[in-house]
């Protein structure tokens, strides 16, 4: 309950700073004048997007369990319907449920694969943000400067991923360290991070084969290209004439924002983000509002109706799902016997 209330309270803020000044006639307009032919090709982008989404999963679960794209796709359908349909990102836990329920694989491990997801996308963002920032035209100097500290970030993190990767143990003894520097951390949240980590040692599994680390890195630019391209039709759509690279930055932010707490399907969030990006561009509120609408509603029914489609299929009820999740996110919390069994098949 305080999850969906503090999700309230981001979307109503986040809404509320989307629409403050703007004339609503003029997003009446933007609404008329839209190209609306443009859907069919957003749909295929988005297909596009979920398969190399798909296929990427696939391969970061292949030294754990052989599986096709067809398999894992209803498990990601459903979880990226559960974060439409639930507070707090409860979809990704959902995930967890789905496959490990059809698979039999351990939920832990396959947390730790969407982890490993969740950093791989981070790290293609901030590239096409960082790009997008350096070489859209137009763009103030200082905006160069925050590049740079874009770029410093992916430096970080792949530093990180590749020390995870061959001290495993060290990294999690260190994190260990640092934790007991802060008690004001709860400890069940400690637990939970130090034991996916653990167990994420065999989700990284499939980064010591050359094959799958290329595959996994040309995968997660490939789908956030995609997203991209489909940010800019939705762009020109409204008649709104930027430079390609104005789409990389309205995706980079808008991608980090969904990362805060808010109501299901992220509505707010995603207006607040492409008004506070494209204003660097000049684009006036009502448009980007009207463009940000069009691009996510293009994206929020296909994938809720999909999932729900996989969901009945798999004898998911609506009212079940919810459920689900939080009993996922409850059982990962106190997974530590679970973790160890890994290990020890392992």
């Amino acid at each position: 309950m305080i999850k969906l209330l503090l999700g309230v309270i981001v979307t109503i803020t986040c809404l509320v700073a989307a629409v403050w000044g703007i004339d609503f006639a003029q997003i009446s307009t933007s609404f008329r004048h839209a190209n609306y032919w443009t859907l069919p090709l957003m749909l295929a982008l988005l297909f596009l997007f979920f398969w190399m989404k798909a296929l990427r999963w696939q391969m970061l679960l292949e030294p754990i369990k052989k599986l096709s794209v067809s398999q894992v796709t209803p498990a990601m359908m459903i979880g990226f319907m559960g974060n439409n349909i639930l507070p707090a990102h409860l979809g990704e836990f959902l995930r967890v449920y789905v496959l490990s329920r059809q698979f039999e694989i351990p939920k832990t491990t396959v947390l730790s694969t969407l982890v490993l997801e969740r950093l791989f996308d981070v790290i293609a963002i901030l590239v096409y943000l960082g790009i997008g920032i350096y070489f859209a035209p137009n763009l103030p100097e200082k905006y160069h400067s925050i590049s740079l500290f874009v770029a410093l970030g992916i430096v970080v993190m792949i530093i990180a991923v590749a020390a995870y990767l061959l001290w495993t143990e060290a990294v999690i003894r260190l994190f260990s360290s640092i934790f007991s520097y802060l008690p004001f951390l709860p400890e069940k949240l400690t637990h939970l991070v130090l034991e996916m980590m653990r167990a994420g040692a065999l989700g990284m599994a499939s980064l010591k084969s050359k094959r799958l680390c290329f595959g996994i890195i040309w995968t997660s630019f490939a789908q956030w290209l995609f997203n991209g391209i489909s940010v800019y039709i939705a762009l020109w759509s409204f008649n709104i004439h930027v430079s390609p690279l104005a789409a990389f930055v309205v995706l980079g932010v808008t991608a980090f924002g969904v990362i805060v707490p808010s109501t299901p399907g992220f509505f707010g969030v995603v207006q607040l983000c492409f008004s506070v990006s494209l204003e660097a561009f000049g684009v006036s509120n009502a448009d980007a509002f009207s463009a940000s609408i069009y691009y996510q509603l293009s994206q929020y029914f296909p994938v809720t109706l999909i999932g729900l489609y996989y969901s009945n299929r798999e004898g998911l009820k609506f009212s079940e799902a919810e459920r689900e999740a939080e009993n996922e996110l409850e059982e990962l919390e106190g997974g530590e016997h679970e973790v160890e069994a890994v290990r020890e098949s392992g």
